[in-house]
């Protein structure tokens, strides 16, 4: 078995009773027993990053908030990621684009796959994620899991995934895993 590739699932929203919480937590809980993956859970509430207003552009690598030197340093040696996306108003979370776009060089090159959620099962999120995730010369992944409905699988804390569901974050699991080790191999070239 190679290394195991590192990889971040971002909670993507902050807002109080948050659902975007327990599925990336089943998200995790299903990544974790993968042999092929070393996965940490970032919670965009525990980094509280400020909305971005730094002199420099991302672009330049010239990071001189505090944050968004952590943040920097938490993303780059990642080898991929996914997003646990909600859709507000027919798009993503202003957290995720924040996120998104705090740092620039430590997404590229590395594979973006999404569970997302909220109406049609957070299609319109992963439908703009897409072209600001390949904006910052990442690879979003084809496939996504769309969760329609993932409110009445809430119970308290927990996301009561059933069997298709779980068997389509598996299937994302398999192109992430694919797509993370081709990456990762073309990057250390």
């Amino acid at each position: 078995m190679t290394e195991p590739l590192n990889i971040g699932i971002i909670v993507g929203s902050v807002r109080e009773r948050r659902i975007s919480l327990p599925i990336a937590n089943w998200v995790k809980q299903q990544i974790d027993p993968r042999p092929e993956f070393d996965a940490d859970l970032l919670d965009l509430l525990d980094w509280q990053l400020p909305m971005f207003a730094e002199p420099n552009p991302p672009a330049t690598g010239k990071y001189t908030g505090e944050k968004q030197r952590a943040w920097a340093a938490t993303i780059g040696p990642m080898d991929g990621f996914i997003l646990v996306a909600p859709e507000y108003n027919h798009g993503m979370s202003a957290v995720l684009k924040n996120a998104l776009d705090t740092v620039a060089a430590e997404w590229a090159r590395k594979p973006v796959a999404f569970v997302a959620h909220g109406g049609f099962g957070g299609a319109r999120s992963v439908e703009q994620l897409r072209e600001v995730t390949a904006a910052l010369a990442m690879a979003p992944l084809s496939g996504a899991v769309h969760l329609q409905g993932a409110h009445k699988l809430r119970e308290g804390d927990r996301f009561k995934a059933g069997d298709d569901e779980n068997r389509r974050l598996a299937k994302l699991f398999d192109e992430l895993d694919w797509w993370g080790r081709a990456l990762r191999a073309a990057r250390n070239a």
